[in-house]
C-alpha cells in the first residue's frame, strides 16, 4: 500500500469520514450546517452526531450527506478506505499543473482536427451545393 497522505488504516468508514473531519480544521457544526442548511446550528450538529453513529437508526447519513462532507473537508481518507476496503491501488492525487497539461495537450489536439476539417471544407460546401442542385 503506497503512502498518499492518508492513514494507513481505517476502522470503518465512519473513521475516515472523522479522520477527514479533523485534517479540515473546520468545526463539525460549521460541516452539519452545510449537510442541514435551513437547520439551527445546534440541530444541524445534533442530526450530524447521529448521523455518524452506525449504532444510531433514527438518522442515516445519505449519499449526498457524504459528497457534502467530502467538498468540505478532503475526500481522501473516504476514497483511501474504500480502496482498502474493495482491494483497489490508493489512487494518487492528480497535481494543477499536470490537470492543467492535460487540458491544453486537449486543446492542442482539437484545434488540429479543426485545422483539418477546415481545409476540407470549401470542398465539402461545394460538394453539397452540387448535390443539391444549386452548383
Amino acid at each position: 500500500m503506497r503512502d498518499n497522505g492518508g492513514s494507513l488504516s481505517y476502522e470503518g468508514p465512519y473513521d475516515a469520514i472523522e479522520k477527514s473531519i479533523a485534517k479540515s480544521g473546520k468545526p463539525k457544526k460549521a460541516i452539519a450546517c452545510t449537510i442541514y442548511p435551513g437547520r439551527q446550528p445546534e440541530t444541524a450538529k445534533s442530526l450530524f452526531s447521529r448521523a455518524m453513529s452506525p449504532q444510531n437508526t433514527d438518522v442515516r447519513m445519505s449519499i449526498e450527506n457524504l459528497l457534502t462532507i467530502m467538498r468540505e473537508t478532503t475526500p481522501e481518507d473516504f476514497i483511501y478506505y474504500l480502496c482498502d476496503e474493495f482491494g483497489f491501488e490508493r489512487p494518487n492525487r492528480k497535481l494543477l499543473k499536470d490537470a492543467a497539461r492535460e487540458i491544453l495537450k486537449e486543446f492542442e489536439n482539437i484545434n488540429k482536427h479543426l485545422a483539418v476539417i477546415s481545409k476540407h471544407l470549401p470542398n465539402i460546401e461545394i460538394q453539397w451545393g452540387k448535390d443539391a442542385g444549386l452548383l
